[in-house]
């Protein structure tokens, strides 16, 4: 009994021994700061309620004949293993554009984020990153207005928080609103967004 036992204390320690073990949990948990975590394992915080299924598609804000126009998707576990604590999580990712005549035969693009950062050759692969979806029909994320100069100090623009919230009664209607993060900043760092701040999205897609 007792060589039983040592074999399988043996295999219990062993299993840890070439990484840490995989453990799912609501995405809320990497908030909550109640949350015991454990060194045994590597937390993958996923949209286990799909709070970003009603922001994923495309949705637009018309003023006169220019459009700004944002499409999201959803990123499934993106690793942050390089990080300590090691962990996954879902993120909610976006791209915009401002263009005139949308839709139109002449739709012409006034700016795009879907451009290099700074002056690199590496592209953005997304401009929006969200992953707090905590409750139903409410995101808040991080994004960046690339729209205007670049200044080689700043090159990811002005980073704005971001707050989104889709109307209950109306779900194909949502409230954008962006902000500069609180907290000190450069003097020569950029602030001014060109991107809409406060307007009413429109899911068309």
């Amino acid at each position: 009994m007792r060589k039983i036992f040592s074999l399988g204390l043996l295999l219990f320690v062993a299993s840890f021994s070439y990484g840490q073990v995989e453990k799912v949990e609501e995405m809320r948990q990497h908030y909550n700061p109640n949350f015991k975590k454990s060194s045994l394992f590597i937390y993958y915080y996923k949209d286990i309620n799909n709070y970003f299924t009603p922001f994923i598609g495309t949705w637009i804000y018309q003023n006169g004949n220019q459009t700004f126009v944002i499409q999201f998707w959803k990123e499934t576990k993106v690793d942050y293993t390089e990080e300590a604590p090691k962990y996954y999580t879902d993120e909610l990712r976006g791209h915009y554009k401002l263009v005139q005549n949308y839709g139109q035969m002449n739709e012409q693009t006034i700016y795009t984020s879907e451009i290099n950062i700074g002056n690199s050759p590496t592209p953005w692969p997304t401009i929006v990153i969200a992953n707090q979806p905590v409750q139903p029909h409410i995101m808040n994320g991080n994004i960046f207005d690339v729209t205007g100069p670049v200044n080689p100090a700043y090159p990811t623009g002005v980073m704005g928080d971001l707050d989104m919230r889709i109307n209950p009664a109306n779900p194909n209607t949502a409230q954008w609103k962006v902000t500069l993060p609180q907290g000190m900043r450069g003097m020569d760092q950029p602030s001014t967004f060109t991107i809409p701040t406060n307007v009413i999205l429109t899911k068309v897609n």
